[in-house]
């Protein structure tokens, strides 16, 4: 019994320091949301830039591929290409930056190249619309639906498009080559991916080394702090988006083709704001710091060997996480390609386009101030789990709604699908190689996620559109969103973590 006793005492003060631990930590999450700390200014001011260019232009670009005449096919490589020369330069060019200790210079490079190619993206000439294809397009709707007219002139397209239901209405509309003068067409796509390519070859590493910059400044004892950084591009990337998507909603105009009225709107607005932010990026991106770099430097430090980071996904373990992050990165593919795309093929405004981007991104921000506390709880694991599943929901909803304003509750699963899903990442791969290692890391998670795996999603995308429609694509990947969740949860159960013994920084 005195034994009991005298153990109550030690037992209560563990409690008391537990319980003095946890309410400091809520303390100083607090403080960190809501103080903003000189030194990290920086940080916020490019990412709310950087969210902000890719808010004004992204969002719409699958629209105004859709407007310029380019086919669902057509777009699908288009968005798949671009994330694809991602995945293969946005690793080497990390890896170069690691190895050379140059990562400040890539990082400006980068940002005057994307300026550059996704500016000449905006401008370029589009192709002129022709009545001369009405026929021909005539003979493809009756062949498509099933009809028998065999009415002929400029206006007998119109005559039968006005009898379709607005679902068959909605599918003529889909692709709109046959609006446009087929060799201007063809130079159009040629220059569009030309630039696509080109751009994305300078810009892939851009991401990658501002998110090894941030986390390598804050130190992974204070990671918590890189969401509240972090936090801020989705913050740019909603309000851009809203306003942008509000001022081409304002652009509208209907132009007749064949006597059908179709809706075309001025996208240079777009693509004037992106310039606008950029420049914020540019100002913001010269007064980055390298802290961990500048001291190898000056210490003349061996230079790190990038073999450390590729064979960390050589273990069962992780390579389980990569391929989890990759399909979760096709199924964001899937979603940047064709949501928007099918939100107007449903009716949506460009203003209910900009108000879903302000939705999912209002999701990221709360998820972005919120994550680090709770991993510290209960773990990667369930955030993990809880994105897949977020994924499986969202397709479900797009296949089976008509209504496109019930997109919108549902965007708020964005919160976990990407923001809580990017930052067990960032937490699990960067506490399991050294600092500096993080551009090499960060290349290669942004070039699987946002490279491999949406460039893949995205031309998959396009082509399963082509053929099936839009809400049966979208029923495919929550298909492939739930055999994901299956398989991942059964390798981790299965493939031990590998001790980071094993994983000592090599050198030359």
């Amino acid at each position: 019994m005195e034994n009991c006793n005298e153990k109550r005492p030690v037992v209560a003060a563990e409690l008391q320091t537990q319980k003095e631990t946890t309410e400091e930590s809520t303390k100083s999450t607090e403080r960190n949301i809501f103080k903003i700390e000189s030194d990290l200014l920086i940080y916020k001011l490019f990412y709310f830039g950087f969210g902000g260019a890719i808010g004004c232009v992204f969002p719409f670009l699958s629209v105004y591929y859709k407007q310029l005449g380019f086919s669902p096919n057509q777009i699908g490589i288009i968005s798949g290409v671009r994330p694809l020369i991602g995945f293969m330069s946005g690793p080497l060019w990390g890896s170069i930056a690691d190895r050379c200790r140059i990562r400040k210079m890539m990082m400006l490079i980068s940002t005057f190249g994307w300026l550059t190619f996704l500016m000449g993206i905006g401008f370029v000439p589009p192709a002129a619309t022709t009545d001369k294809n009405c026929q021909l397009e005539l003979v493809f709707v009756n062949s498509t639906l099933g009809l028998h007219n065999t009415s002929s002139g400029k206006d007998a397209l119109s005559s039968v498009y006005k009898k379709l239901s607005t679902s068959e209405q909605n599918k003529l509309l889909e692709d709109r080559g046959w609006m446009f003068v087929d060799s201007q067409l063809i130079r159009v796509f040629g220059m569009v991916i030309a630039l696509v390519i080109l751009g994305e070859i300078v810009q892939s590493p851009l991401s990658a080394l501002s998110d090894s910059g941030c986390i390598e400044h804050i130190g992974m004892e204070n990671v918590d702090k890189y969401g509240f950084q972090r936090c801020w591009a989705s913050f740019g990337f909603g309000l851009l988006s809203l306003v942008v998507g509000a001022v081409i909603n304002k652009t509208r105009t209907p132009v007749e083709v064949c006597g059908i009225s179709v809706t075309f709107s001025d996208y240079h607005v777009a693509f004037y704001f992106f310039a606008g932010c950029m420049i914020i990026v540019i100002i913001s991106a010269f007064m980055f710091s390298f802290p961990h770099e500048k001291a190898a430097k000056a210490d003349n430090k061996p230079k790190p060997n990038i073999k450390h980071t590729f064979k960390l996904f050589m273990t069962p373990h992780y390579c389980s996480w990569l391929v989890c992050m990759f399909v979760m990165g096709m199924c964001n593919g899937v979603i940047w390609a064709f949501l928007y795309w099918h939100m107007e093929n449903l009716g949506a405004s460009q203003l209910l386009i900009g108000l879903s981007s302000v939705v999912n991104n209002i999701a990221e921000i709360i998820t972005f101030f919120v994550i680090f506390p709770l991993i510290k709880k209960v773990g990667v694991m369930p955030f993990m789990i809880l994105g897949i599943l977020g994924y499986i929901a969202r397709f479900c909803v797009f296949a089976f709604i008509n209504n496109p304003w019930f997109i919108l509750p549902v965007e708020v699963l964005q919160g976990f699908t990407f923001a809580g899903v990017w930052c067990v990442l960032t937490v699990y791969f960067c506490n399991a190689v050294p600092m500096e290692m993080l551009g090499t890391l960060q290349g290669i998670i942004h070039g699987v996620y946002w490279g491999l795996g949406s460039g893949t999603g995205s031309m998959i995308g396009g082509i399963l559109v082509e053929e099936l429609g839009a809400k049966n694509t979208f029923w495919v990947f929550a298909g492939v969103s739930g055999f994901n969740l299956i398989t991942f949860s059964i390798v981790q159960i299965l493939a031990k973590k590998p001790e980071a013994s094993k994983y000592e920084e090599l050198v030359d």
